[in-house]
């Protein structure tokens, strides 16, 4: 690691002398509050032995604390302007590296395995875009991700850290919960960002499993049960499961003793992990008989 140097001040006056107008087609909202931007890095837990991956590094208002702490970052830029000037102010660190580039199109386990280290802390402000393929790709990769602190939509942060039966509660509530433990740390005015965005945000914590939270025969048959369930939120179970497996709806509510007249938003995890080890059951009977 570098000698600790001085960071730059927020960029965002030095790029409007010079014309820069954040863009709404990439959902551009600059953090612009220090003790945020603090209390965001230190929920990562980032200390002098972290590589971090920083997802829209946008006028550094996070990279300031995290070069001072992080044992490495690499900061993924889509704006070319935004990363030429993230490269001028913070060429004096020789740990961190900017890399203009769409992060939906890099292989991350090829730039995670660039330090030769077991895991990564993933930190981001997120746009709304890019929020659910950034999700599965936490998904994807999360053998090498140590833990992640992103900054979403309250909304997104709402539907991600909901319990059954609630509104906000749906499929990718399961799916991430089966992967992460999910936590919802603090909430973040409009009013904290340049420009200011017409919705709230929500900073959370996501920490995987180091052993699924729930004993399932098929993690992928799983995902399709949770996925199913949800397609049609007003319908029945059962409608869902004859749906994946014609017939099965009896079978499955005698061997699980969930009620299938019940919608998925009711379900919790270990509902959804029976169902799916009973379709399993199910259909390796059916190929018995056959």
């Amino acid at each position: 690691m570098s000698t600790v140097l001085d960071p730059p001040e927020d960029l965002l006056a030095g790029l409007r002398k010079s014309n820069f107008r954040p863009s709404r087609s990439r959902g551009q909202h600059f953090l612009n509050d220090s003790s945020i931007a603090r209390r965001i890095v230190e929920a990562a837990g980032v200390t002098r032995h972290t590589p971090v991956l920083e997802i829209g590094p946008g006028t550094g208002a996070l990279t300031r604390h995290l070069v001072n702490r992080a044992r490495g970052v690499t900061a993924v830029e889509i704006d070319a302007e935004l990363a030429r000037a993230l490269q001028t102010a913070y060429g004096g660190y020789d740990h961190l590296t900017i890399m203009n580039r769409d992060v939906l199109d890099l292989d991350l386990s090829e730039l995670m395995n660039a330090y030769g280290d077991p895991g990564f802390v993933l930190v981001a402000n997120l746009p709304y875009g890019i929020t659910g393929p950034v999700l599965e790709r936490l998904i994807d990769h999360r053998d090498k991700i140590r833990r992640a602190v992103l900054m979403v939509q309250h909304e997104v942060g709402g539907r991600l850290a909901a319990h059954p039966g609630t509104k906000a509660y749906g499929a990718v509530t399961a799916i991430m919960a089966y992967h992460y433990g999910v936590e919802s740390l603090f909430r973040v005015g409009g009013d904290r960002f340049v420009p200011r965005p017409a919705v709230d945000s929500v900073v959370l914590r996501l920490t995987p499993h180091e052993r699924p939270p729930v004993s399932v025969r098929d993690a992928g048959l799983l995902i399709v049960v949770i996925k199913a369930a949800f397609q049609h939120r007003r319908k029945m179970l059962h409608h869902a499961m004859n749906r994946l497996a014609p017939g099965s709806a009896g079978y499955l509510s005698d061997h699980t003793g969930i009620n299938l007249k019940r919608r998925g938003e009711t379900l919790d995890l270990n509902e959804f992990a029976a169902l799916s080890n009973a379709l399993c059951e199910y259909r390796d009977n059916r190929e018995d008989e056959t």
